[in-house]
């Protein structure tokens, strides 16, 4: 069956893809691969109804797995540090943990509102968790060892500088 799936060349090109760059989504699997909305659409649909791949959609883009590859729950992991914003935010509270609003504030050129926003959304996917400091709120990383091993593991597929050099002093240190 599988077979049968990856019998065409550019099914085949858009599952390595996927394998390559777990956590992809069709924008940007549009642009790598040179292929149009419409195409990836249809081969995407016969590679989920096949079960070689699987996704994740949290309700601003979807995410493409494949699904021997990627274990449930790092998924919306991967899916949020893709994203700038939010993976600047994880990495700068795994180096500061108990970090206040306003201490994160500090660290980047966000306006408040905008912090607010990506700030709620790690807490409801339960990647950070807030807590309370005299009259503050501080917050951490929720599991920090499974983030670290997120971030190690599909690093290929996501360019960052400042994750690469965090991860250079992970394994410096460790």
């Amino acid at each position: 069956m599988e077979e049968d799936l990856l019998a065409l060349s550019r099914r085949r090109l858009i599952y390595e893809h996927i394998r390559d760059i777990p956590g992809t989504y069709i924008r940007e699997m549009e642009s790598a691969l040179e292929l149009s909305i419409g195409d990836l659409q249809y081969h995407l649909g016969q590679l989920e109804k096949g079960g070689l791949i699987t996704t994740h959609d949290d309700g601003h883009r979807k995410n493409y797995f494949a699904t021997e590859q990627v274990q449930l729950i790092d998924r919306e992991i991967i899916s949020i540090v893709r994203l700038k914003t939010p993976r600047r935010i994880i990495i700068f509270l795994m180096l500061n943990p108990d970090s206040s609003f306003k201490e994160i504030l500090a660290q980047f050129n966000f306006t408040k509102g905008a912090l607010s926003f990506h700030l709620k959304r790690l807490l409801k996917s339960s990647i950070i968790q807030k807590a309370k400091r005299e009259r503050e709120s501080i917050f951490r990383i929720v599991d920090e060892e499974r983030m670290s091993q997120v971030l190690m593991t599909y690093r290929s597929g996501i360019a960052d500088e400042t994750l690469d050099n965090l991860i250079d002093t992970w394994t410096k240190i460790g």
